[in-house]
């Protein structure tokens, strides 16, 4: 071939510098196990017993609208296997479920089965590690679905309103017939233990040796309450009549002790010590009356203001907080007990706050703290606050600037709380770190999203733009943080290990797609710092 005219020259050296544009920096941290384009991460599957972490990898199926999915395995060295191939025709906007529920991608538990829905419009299971794919199935909709024990070593999935099965972590499994539901789901787990409604309306305690007994006849409805002694639960009868009269009792299944509430018991609730009945009949005229059980001692207590609220009990006491809204657009946060005088916190209004996982509640965990708003209810944004229980009146700390939205606020091990707030784009946060008992506020991050909290460390793309940012962990300790990969990561999990979700060493995995065509695209794995 002769030589190329200048004009053609200077194309040529034009052409070859854009294809081998490469993002700015040095390369993404880690190794490489995917090349190119066309691979997107889906999920990660944790080390179990061969000592092999898989990747979930989708890629273009047969039609646009369709994705399938494939795995590859790394050993500890984070050489990858074969890429093995495991379901095609998935319905791209489902994916593995990451994309659905939250915040992609996600980890899928050890035993790698995962739920996928195809394109078909049928959801079925595949497992990850031996390639087994479930018989299509569906899946339970409405209040009826799936619940697991407090280890979550056992299960019970519910396949109709009257029907299901209890699962240990054997692998053992017995089939359940259920009452025909009358309001909340007939079945609940207390710790370990699993209660429900035989369709002969009664109350069977399954305790994890498998071996049932009755624990109560002729009930129609039951609650409950975990307590540390074991659970007290709230069982609904009625009579044959006539009249049928509706009765409500009180029954501890330890020592077999069942007490009759003296007064209508369709709104009665559990303290969240099991030592209370809380009688709200009367609340929209500010009387309320707590019954013991035990004793069959009760007390009235009297509040002003008009208008009923939602009762929450402070966890672990006999405390219940509420909003009462008064005349005009007035209101006030309640606290009653039995044993003390009502304190009220004028002009405040609870809020219910993401405590993770979009578990949302008023209190923290350990019932220490609470959140509240005294931003008027006409803002479109509130200021949430943050304060003490044992003293609601007291100080109270800020959790997000003013004009944003508080999406998350996670307890860390040492006391303090990690926030993400944001005033238009919920991926573009700002991360910050708040201590509840003096107020100190630190950001740590800043225009990103959060994917991954440890004990010690968070994980996040940060300084999004497009779709992409940095990939960055934060040592929470000394506020230090790492960019992994610069600009062009697109998704991000870590293997937990242990109950850290984020601990030194954890393999991240993460996806990486920089603006143009780059040898750097990918999927890449990489220890965390």
């Amino acid at each position: 071939m002769g030589a190329l005219k200048p004009g053609l020259a200077r194309l040529a050296v034009f052409v070859a510098g854009a294809a081998a544009c490469l993002p700015m920096g040095g390369p993404p941290a880690g190794r490489q196990v995917v090349a190119g384009r066309g691979a997107a991460l889906g999920a990660i599957i944790p080390a179990g017993d061969d000592g092999l972490l898989r990747v979930l990898v989708l890629r273009p199926g047969a039609t646009s609208d369709a994705e399938d999915l494939s795995v590859i395995a790394l050993d500890a060295a984070n050489d990858p296997g074969p890429e093995v191939p495991l379901i095609a025709g998935i319905d791209p906007v489902y994916g593995v479920g990451c994309r659905t529920y939250g915040r992609a991608p996600c980890s899928v538990d050890p035993t790698g089965m995962v739920q996928v829905h195809g394109t078909d419009g049928i959801w079925k299971e595949v497992n990850a590690i031996t390639g087994e794919i479930q018989p299509p199935q569906s899946v339970p909709t409405g209040p009826f679905g799936s619940l697991t024990s407090t280890s979550g070593g056992r299960s019970f999935q519910a396949a109709t309103q009257t029907s299901g099965t209890l699962s240990d972590a054997d692998g053992h499994t017995t089939p359940i017939q259920l009452a025909i539901p009358s309001g909340a789901p007939p079945y609940q787990f207390f710790g370990e233990d699993f209660y429900f409604l035989d369709p002969q309306q009664e109350l069977i305690d399954i305790p994890p040796s498998d071996v049932p007994r009755t624990a109560a006849t002729g009930v129609v409805a039951f609650n409950g309450t975990e307590t540390p002694a074991g659970p007290v639960l709230l069982l609904t009868r009625v009579t044959a009549g006539p009249p049928a009269v509706t009765q409500t009792s009180v029954l501890d299944p330890t020592s077999g002790m069942e007490t009759l509430l003296p007064f209508n018991g369709s709104n009665a609730e559990l303290s969240a010590d099991g030592q209370w009945v809380l009688d709200n009949q009367d609340q929209s005229e500010g009387k309320f009356i707590f019954f013991d059980y035990r004793s069959g001692t009760q007390q009235i207590v009297q509040i002003d203001g008009e208008g009923g609220g939602f009762p929450v009990w402070r966890p672990g006491t006999a405390e219940v907080w509420m909003t009462v809204f008064g005349l005009g657009d007035t209101h006030a946060v309640w606290v009653l007990r039995p044993d003390a005088p009502p304190v009220s916190v004028r002009g405040a209004y609870m809020l219910y706050v993401n405590m993770n996982n979009y578990r949302n509640q008023p209190f923290t965990d350990d019932g220490a703290y609470w959140f509240f708003t005294t931003t008027s209810l006409d803002s479109a944004t509130q200021v949430v606050q943050v304060g003490r229980t044992d003293d609601p009146t007291g100080p109270a700390f800020p959790l997000n600037p003013p004009s944003t939205f508080l999406d998350l606020a996670l307890p860390l091990p040492d006391g303090r709380l990690l926030t993400t707030a944001y005033p238009k784009d919920e991926d573009r946060s700002d991360v910050t770190v708040v201590d509840p008992r003096t107020g100190q506020s630190d950001v740590v991050a800043r225009r990103g999203l959060l994917l991954t909290s440890g004990q010690t460390r968070v994980m996040g793309l940060f300084h999004i733009a497009e779709g992409r940012g940095d990939l960055t962990t934060i040592d929470l300790g000394t506020g230090q943080a790492t960019v992994l990969a610069p600009e062009f990561t697109v998704t991000a999990s870590a293997e937990p290990q242990g109950a850290d979700a984020l601990a030194p060493g954890a393999r991240i995995v993460y996806q990486f797609q920089a603006r143009t065509a780059s040898p750097y695209d990918g999927i890449w794995v990489t220890p965390c710092p």
